[in-house]
């Protein structure tokens, strides 16, 4: 699937961007592995809750992070939310 490679390299990306503006990497990405990334999304939602209770400010790329895990795990499991919103898209606009 052409999107799941796409998702990834952007995952990538995003998480290399995260590791270098963080104060403590994250563990090594695994983009294949289902399990291995939701660690790492919990990881990552873990540092938000902690950073929120101190009342720091959490770091803008913990979203894009958050979002490109969920888009990979999604695709892992089959599923394209992209597509599902652009067909949910043009049957409202057909509905209307």
């Amino acid at each position: 699937m052409q999107r799941l490679k796409e998702s990834q390299e952007a995952l990538t990306l995003i998480y290399n961007t995260y590791n270098a503006v963080a104060t403590k990497p994250l563990t090594p990405l695994k983009v294949n592995d289902a399990e291995a990334l939701k660690k790492l999304l919990n990881a990552v939602m873990n540092r938000e809750s902690v950073s929120h209770v101190q009342n720091k400010k959490s770091l803008k790329e913990s979203t894009e992070l958050r979002s490109a895990l969920a888009d990979v795990l999604l695709l892992l499991d089959n599923c394209d939310i992209k597509e599902i919103k652009a067909n949910m898209k043009k049957a409202t606009a057909a509905a209307v």
